[in-house]
């Protein structure tokens, strides 16, 4: 391995550990791709805790919706093939009665999530029923499937192509879809034509394959004090398109290696160079994020990050969650995993900053700010510790508790501006509205200005 400096890792690692942290995360596993070449792979605390088996770089996990840009490859491969075309209704193929009889729902609107249809919580559904045996919606075989999805006419909020809707259920038919036209059942499908072709051995959408696996995950569902429990991954037939293969992130890599290699892999086509491309060509526009310009191709995601386009999709089944991307005009990607769910992008983030040769601390905006805030949290007193004020980050933001005789009053601090390194911020109370409180600080100690206080945390 190469093109990854020594002080590379040791950012990484301290993100990682740092993030991991955070987030009470058992495990991660991560592989960096730069040039066609592994540059990095690190496996991070725990496949397993309870038996304290170590996350490695082959360790199967589930991938979440990281599965969808497989299902709209094989859509595009049965296009390439002359069977479908992007363009059909998909009322042509299945029975689909959802949505208006003069601008029907086609395979493009389903690969784009742009069917007009929003989240009816199929996936929900099942992971809780699977993962945690709660709920009792009936979802259990197609009729089922098809009855839940067409009897929520009364939901469909535009047309087709209107606006977008990230739509579980909509993968769902694509990959019965897939079956249809294929005359193969899914997992048969991409074993046959995605996963022998890339190598990819172990990856699967079956528990009999993922269960006999020497090295998979436990999963781990993370309940709302923050303790993770250990359960089962989900796994039903009609959450596999949405989200249901199980991989690793050397595995993963292959894959990846298709997309920097116009649709080769090893000498043997995959997929067509002008096809494959129309898989991460921007359909349908998302709201902008941090990053800037946010868009939807064919089961990918196509945004801005630090200045260039970067491919991505992330996923998450509740007790695992994943995150793959590559940068086409660099050549990089990367491919993360963990046993957990879906708890932020903090650590491939910063690896794709540093396949790019920045300072991921200073030029990823939510890190950056992390950094900055650890100069802000912690206790602040007035004079002879007389009011004191404990600044915590909690999720994506800081609190403000003040104690006093009179007990403690707690507010979120709302940054003025979109600054990562902001040191002003806003309070809200019930009389006074809003106030301006602010931080600054020199090398021996941070001041927190509040009010008629000047409070003081030695630095």
């Amino acid at each position: 391995m190469s093109n990854f400096s020594d002080e590379s890792r040791s950012t990484l690692d301290r993100v990682a550990s740092e993030a991991m942290e955070k987030a009470h995360a058992p495990g991660v596993s991560l592989v960096l791709l730069k040039d066609g070449e592994i540059v990095y792979r690190q496996g991070y605390g725990s496949r397993d805790l309870e038996k304290s088996l170590p996350a490695t770089p082959e360790t199967l996990y589930g991938i979440g919706s990281c599965t969808k840009s497989f299902i709209c490859l094989a859509v595009m491969q049965l296009v390439q093939e002359g069977k479908i075309k992007v363009t059909d209704p998909v009322r042509d193929h299945l029975p689909l009665r959802i949505g208006f009889r003069d601008s029907p729902i086609t395979v493009h609107h389903l690969m784009s999530h742009s069917s007009g249809i929003p989240s009816l919580g199929t996936a929900n559904i099942l992971i809780k029923r699977m993962s945690l045996g709660e709920g009792w919606i009936p979802l259990t075989s197609e009729s089922d499937f098809y009855g839940f999805m067409n009897a929520a006419g009364d939901e469909v909020d535009a047309r087709p192509g209107e606006k977008y809707f990230y739509l579980n259920a909509g993968f769902t038919l694509l990959g019965l879809l897939v079956e249809k036209v294929s005359g193969l059942g899914l997992e048969e499908y991409l074993r046959k034509r995605v996963f022998e072709p890339l190598g990819m051995d172990r990856t699967t959408l079956l528990r009999e394959r993922f269960d006999s696996d020497g090295n998979r995950m436990t999963a781990y569902w993370k309940e709302p004090d923050g303790k993770q429990r250990a359960t089962v991954h989900p796994f039903h037939p009609l959450i596999y398109a949405p989200g249901g293969i199980l991989s690793s992130v050397v595995e993963l890599t292959k894959y990846l290696t298709i997309y920097l290699q116009d649709g080769e892999y090893g000498g043997e086509a995959i997929l067509g160079e002008n096809l494959l491309k129309e898989m991460y060509k921007p359909h349908t526009r998302r709201p902008d994020n941090v990053f800037g310009r946010n868009a939807y191709g064919y089961g990918w995601g196509v945004r801005e990050f630090l200045g260039h386009e970067l491919v991505v999709h992330t996923g998450s089944t509740g007790v695992s969650a994943a995150f793959q991307g590559f940068i086409p005009e660099l050549g990089v990607g990367v491919a993360y995993l963990s046993n957990t769910g879906y708890w932020g992008s903090a650590i491939p983030h910063a690896a794709l900053a540093l396949l790019m040769d920045r300072d991921p601390l200073e030029e990823v905006p939510y890190l950056a700010q992390w950094e900055h805030w650890k100069r802000l949290t912690g206790t602040y007193s007035s004079y002879r510790d007389i009011f004191k004020v404990e600044v915590e980050q909690k999720g994506g933001m800081l609190v403000g508790t003040a104690k006093s005789r009179w007990g403690d009053q707690t507010a979120p601090l709302i940054p003025v501006s979109d600054d990562p390194c902001c040191n002003e911020f806003w309070i809200y109370g019930n009389e006074t509205g809003r106030m301006k409180v602010w931080f600054e600080y020199d090398d021996k100690e941070s001041r927190l200005y509040y009010e008629r206080w000047v409070l003081r945390k030695p630095l």
